[in-house]
């Protein structure tokens, strides 16, 4: 489970700004316990939701982990959706240099794990076609990198391994591998984390370097919701992966009154398949209509479930503009799938423009979150449990937090002038 995340220097992220998942002692916030996991003494929060204006940085956020994750794992990302994408990390100063860190509970340890990279340069190349699609890798070039850990319950962190400038890597426990001994170097653009996956076999009794595996696990883990609707061909693996869903997803689209009787997959063009819908009207007839023709909403709505549902046991769901196409009442419902009781290691976190559900019936004050730009037009990020007012006192728990926050309580909130509109000379 992510704790916590730090980056520095990247699009309108200027100096290093934290993100945390790790939930305010029970003295400082007490509300909704059922929404704080525990794992050996480390009090993790399973949702956190960001707010703040257009252009305040929200969806930075989520562009720094997910560059971080592709840089970690040198992953290709299918067709063009990075091709267009600005990776300059910052306009705003001249530091070349851009900065992350993670850190993560998982399989009773605390992993720790930080990479400096060059982005200024970065070069986007067609590394393959598959399906008559471009398949872009990023080729950055990596500075620094380390991984620490500790066993949950011990208080002092080991470095695992820690890469140099020069791309020598240092290791006490991992000494006996060619690369170290022989002070071979890494290239460039290669981290040890995916050398290493790529070159070992994990096996049950080498606890020195499985923390190396957990957190390449921890990456691979997470699930990226689309904001765009979804192509509407499934090919046969997607529909073996998503059959033993249908049923939990029907139960989930009818607590919002979809009134949905069969979700089922049916076979248009050889190995093709499309998704219907099947509803029975009030005089018993049955009407069934492929996913495409749905409204907007329903389709959003039913990718988001299949990404849930077929999440692992233990991931990181992220959704960026969450509340597009989404009634509030279904972005509450999947928010308390995710903090409620029965879930242990699920995590979601999201950024929204939904005032609705910014309420203190549904969040814990840790879980709320606020980007926004100060007057270096770099982006900050504060919880709503650090927000105080001019006697030092924290938010009320009871307070209305959607209604204080439009008022400008937060800071984060857009400023619009009065009477904006077409203006003639």
């Amino acid at each position: 489970m992510l704790k916590e995340f730090r980056v520095s220097n990247f699009k309108s992220i200027q100096e290093e700004q934290t993100f945390t998942m790790e939930a305010c002692p029970k003295t400082v916030v007490s509300e909704y316990p059922e929404h704080v996991t525990n794992i050996g003494g480390e009090r993790l929060l399973k949702v956190s939701s960001i707010y703040g204006p257009n252009g305040g940085g929200k969806s930075n956020l989520f562009k720094a982990l997910n560059t971080f994750g592709l840089i970690v794992l040198q992953m290709q990302v299918l067709n063009d959706s990075i091709k267009n994408e600005n990776y300059f990390p910052n306009l705003y100063t001249n530091e070349k240099n851009t900065s992350f860190t993670m850190f993560i509970v998982r399989d009773g340890f605390e992993i720790g794990y930080s990479l400096i990279a060059n982005l200024n340069n970065v070069q986007q190349v067609v590394a393959s076609v598959f399906s008559l699609q471009y398949v872009w890798a990023i080729d950055v070039s990596i500075v620094e990198e380390e991984l620490t850990c500790r066993k949950i319950g011990e208080s002092t962190f080991k470095t695992v391994f820690k890469r140099n400038k020069d791309g020598s890597v240092v290791s006490d426990a991992l000494d006996d591998i060619d690369l170290i001994k022989n002070q071979r170097l890494l290239s460039k653009n290669q981290t040890f984390i995916k050398y290493f996956k790529d070159s070992f076999v994990r096996g049950n009794t080498e606890s020195e370097v499985t923390p190396l595996f957990l957190f390449y696990d921890e990456i691979a883990s997470y699930v990226w919701a689309r904001r765009e609707l979804r192509t509407f061909n499934y090919l046969q693996d997607a529909v073996s992966l998503l059959t033993p869903c249908l049923n939990k997803a029907r139960e989930m689209l009818n607590a919002l009154d979809m009134r949905i009787t069969k979700l089922y997959f049916k076979e248009k063009d050889p190995g093709v398949y499309y998704l219907y819908i099947e509803r029975k009207t009030e005089d018993g007839k049955t009407i069934s209509i492929p996913l495409a023709n749905e409204s907007s909403g329903t389709i959003k709505a039913v990718n988001i479930i299949f990404d849930i549902l077929v999440s692992k046991e233990e991931s990181v769901c992220i959704a960026d503009d969450f509340d597009a196409h989404l009634h509030p009442k279904l972005i509450k419902a999947i928010v308390e799938f995710f903090a409620c009781e029965n879930n242990k290691k699920r995590q979601l976190i999201y950024n929204s423009h939904d005032i609705t559900n910014m309420s203190n019936k549904l969040f814990r004050r840790d879980e709320i979150w606020f980007a926004y730009r100060d007057d270096n037009y770099a982006t900050q990020y504060v919880p709503l449990s650090n927000i105080v007012n001019y006697k030092g006192e924290m938010v009320r728990k009871d307070a209305v937090y959607g209604k204080q926050y439009l008022e400008g309580r937060y800071g984060a909130d857009p400023f619009i002038k009065k009477g904006l509109g077409w203006c003639n000379d």
